[in-house]
């Protein structure tokens, strides 16, 4: 990101020390009669100088070294467990099985890292009345995915909606835990997303789901609350359980 502009800010940087090296050291002995003068190749390459420190660091120390895509999509509203942020959205889809086309809700579940390190997530969503599941005779919904570094993507989880709820705004308790294997590495994304609960995981297990994760046992301490729309129309029933993960990008470091 902003490559080529950090690449050019570099050179004229160089550029702009040779200047000011000749006008400060050179030119009062050996060019006092340069044009228009010597101090106003001083005052100009001192000057040009301080802009171009302003602007370097602002670019390699303040600024954003990737784009906030998840706000794009959420229009700016997420949250964040320990530098990894995410939104729990609701889509439909069309899908065949058998004979037949099902429309099918799904949890789709917005992620996007502020670090350069990978990170291990798992987000749990338990909506406050028996609104929607992603199992048979299930309760809470249950994510648990490996973030890649930088990386923006989105998990899409099939779930069944209650048919009295379709077309309700259902209130649904979020929370999240991350593991960093390595380190967070660097900043790569600055805006925060709210915070939420949290739950213990034996990361061992983490990507395994039982009756535990599902049937509404966890404990969530603390969690925060998004509204969610329940559509209308869709499979009141489990036909795949299976979710779909998409990574749209991630970083890569420069060589």
């Amino acid at each position: 990101m902003h490559q080529r502009r950090n690449d050019l800010l570099v050179m004229l940087m160089v550029i702009a020390l040779a200047w000011a090296f000749f006008a400060w050291l050179i030119a009062p002995d050996y060019a006092s009669n340069i044009w228009p003068s010597a101090g106003a190749h001083q005052a100009a390459s001192g000057a040009a100088v301080l802009i171009l420190l302003a602007s370097m660091i602002y670019c390699f120390k303040i600024e954003d070294k990737m784009t906030d895509k998840l706000a794009q999509v959420t229009g700016g509203r997420y949250f964040e467990s320990d530098g990894l942020c995410f939104m729990p959205l609701v889509r439909v889809v069309n899908q065949r099985y058998g004979n037949k086309t099902h429309r099918i809700a799904e949890i789709s579940l917005y992620y996007q890292s502020r670090f350069s390190g990978p990170c291990d997530a798992v987000i749990h969503l338990r909506p406050r009345v028996r609104a929607f599941c992603s199992h048979r005779g299930g309760r809470d919904v249950h994510f648990a995915f490996r973030c890649p570094p930088g990386g923006f993507g989105v998990v899409h989880q099939p779930v069944a909606v209650h048919p009295e709820l379709m077309g309700e705004s259902v209130e649904v308790e979020v929370a999240a835990v991350t593991n960093w294997p390595k380190t967070h590495g660097q900043k790569l994304r600055s805006h925060k997303g709210e915070a939420c609960g949290r739950f213990d995981v034996d990361w061992v297990l983490a990507y395994r789901q039982s009756e535990h994760e599902l049937n509404g046992e966890l404990e969530l301490r603390n969690p925060a609350v998004v509204h969610l729309a329940m559509p209308e129309g869709v499979s009141t029933v489990i036909h795949k359980n299976e979710y779909l993960a998409e990574t749209f990008d991630e970083y890569v470091a420069a060589t």
